[in-house]
């Protein structure tokens, strides 16, 4: 009698729907998350932080005058400014009429709103917000509401794990991981929440693939993994409708805002924008893009052909080397630029058709050295980095990071690569072990949803590293700004079962 008074108190003190107190606890997980910028100094940035922060300054510019704008609407996009110093004959201008695809106008504003208040903190706090609702609402789904289990998950991903760091970048990578283990509560959970918090999860998937367009394809392989899993673990309650049906949403409202964007920027500039093509330089370092362009560019009419005597080529160089001898997307006009484009898909399907094997095999390393790669070098700024900030930051910008740790490479990255890497393997290795030892009896319900939920995690986790490995260029950033989920998993799965042996007569 006495436990139930006590779960039910929990319960009105603890839920934030029901409890101001439960709010502010929240905020202060939010808080927890937001100490590597606070050490800091400042958000940590990235050069893309200026495309994405510019796009909607300069449209809520436009729509509503200079009130609204700020000092980043006067800069050049990151990539082009750097360009157009280097290779000014062949770099993009103001008269190409040419946006650059690929970042997200949707996290622009975003990142716009927390330049707007100033130093990005709004934006921080934001990201930090997402990641403490979401251990709440998963810790209610697995009926652990206590006040301490919080406090210790949220110590778990401040102190043994790289999730401050990423809440506290302005680059959308932090939500990857949001989506990753938001999709995979409403799959594990969905019986055990309320439709408010349902919705909640579905907003925070939707966003994230807004977000990035990497996150698109991690959501489809987890709709597919959720349905196998369903199917093979038909003993377990598991709904997977809720699920499928906000994954389901989250691709066709990534896709509409994508053509949204597409048909804003053919409106305002008369073409729609110019994405990367990033098939073609994932198989240029492939080699197997190289070998094609040797051995089949005659009569076909590839625009990558005219720069066969440039490569062979990585991926970072192929986008955006700025001189005729490092680089070719940057260095080129702007009809070349759109050509390669347009044509990105279908050359890069057509060297896949051409060597199936070789090119399988090379995806398949990349995706393997992706997967395990987590370093965090992005959080200490290099020389050749604070350089390119110099160049493409606004002044008041560049002289706030001038102050930060980052800029003077004060943190000890190897350290905390270290201990990223070693919490994640210790999370693997309880997830395994649970996974081959699972719990008997009427005890057993709890761990199971919570292994569920690992699962769908660790299937997540390991989609991402697929996908950025064989898509894109190898980079640690890519696979880190996800793996803190996987301590996450796995304090979940060892609370359950801890409470559920508790439990058992």
């Amino acid at each position: 009698m006495a436990q139930a008074v006590l779960s039910d108190f929990e319960t009105q003190v603890w839920s934030p729907a029901k409890s101001l107190v439960g709010v502010l606890v929240v905020v202060l997980g939010a808080l927890s998350l937001s100490w590597a910028a606070a050490i800091n100094g400042q958000a940590f940035i990235h050069p893309d932080t200026v495309g994405y922060t510019r796009g909607p300054d300069v449209a809520i510019s436009k729509l509503f005058g200079p009130r609204f704008t700020t000092e980043w609407a006067q800069k050049k996009e990151g990539a082009k400014a750097v360009a157009a110093v280097a290779a000014p004959g062949h770099a993009a201008t103001a008269e190409d009429q040419e946006v650059l695809g690929g970042r997200s106008i949707y996290y622009g504003v975003l990142a716009y709103l927390g330049a707007l208040v100033g130093g990005f903190w709004l934006t921080v706090f934001v990201q930090g917000l997402a990641v403490a609702l979401l251990v709440e609402i998963a810790l209610r789904g697995l009926s652990l509401f206590s006040l301490p289990s919080y406090a210790g998950v949220m110590a778990l991903l401040s102190v043994a794990t790289a999730a401050p760091f990423f809440v506290a970048f302005v680059m959308p990578d932090i939500w990857a991981g949001v989506a990753i283990g938001a999709l995979a509560t409403v799959f594990a959970l969905s019986r055990r929440l309320s439709w408010p918090d349902v919705a909640l999860l579905g907003a925070m998937t939707i966003f994230a693939a807004l977000a990035h367009s990497s996150v698109v394809p991690v959501i489809a392989a987890m709709l597919l993994a959720a349905i196998v899993l369903w199917l093979v673990m038909r003993g377990i309650p598991f709904d997977p409708r809720p699920g499928l049906v906000i994954g389901a949403l989250a691709l066709v409202v990534a896709a509409a805002g994508g053509m949204a964007f597409s048909a804003m920027v053919k409106h305002t500039v008369g073409k729609p924008p110019v994405n990367p093509p990033f098939l073609t330089a994932r198989v240029i370092a492939d080699g197997t893009g190289v070998r094609y362009l040797h051995e089949r560019c005659a009569g076909k009419p590839f625009a990558v052909c005219q720069y066969a005597n440039r490569l062979p080529m990585d991926v970072d160089h192929f986008l955006w080397g700025t001189t005729d001898k490092d680089g070719v997307f940057q260095t080129v006009s702007a009809d070349q630029r759109r050509a390669l484009s347009d044509q990105d898909a279908r050359f890069a399907a057509s060297v896949a058709a051409a060597y199936p094997v070789s090119q399988a095999l090379a995806s398949l390393r990349n995706a393997a050295l992706q997967t395990v790669d987590v370093d965090l070098s992005d959080f200490d700024y290099k020389p050749s980095l604070r350089a390119g900030f110099a160049g493409i930051l606004p002044a008041g910008a560049y002289a706030a990071q001038q102050q930060t740790r980052a800029f003077n490479e004060g943190w000890p990255i190897g350290a905390l690569s270290l201990l990223q890497a070693a919490a994640a393997i210790a999370a693997l290795a309880l997830i395994g072990v649970y996974a081959v030892r699972p719990m008997r009896g009427s005890a057993a319900i709890e761990p199971s949803a919570a292994l569920t939920l690992a699962i769908l995690v660790l299937l997540g986790v390991l989609a991402n590293g697929v996908e950025c490995g064989a898509l894109s260029t190898l980079y640690g950033r890519y696979q880190a700004r996800v793996v803190w989920l996987l301590p996450l998993a796995a304090a979940f799965l060892t609370m359950t079962r801890a409470r559920a042996g508790a439990l058992r007569p």
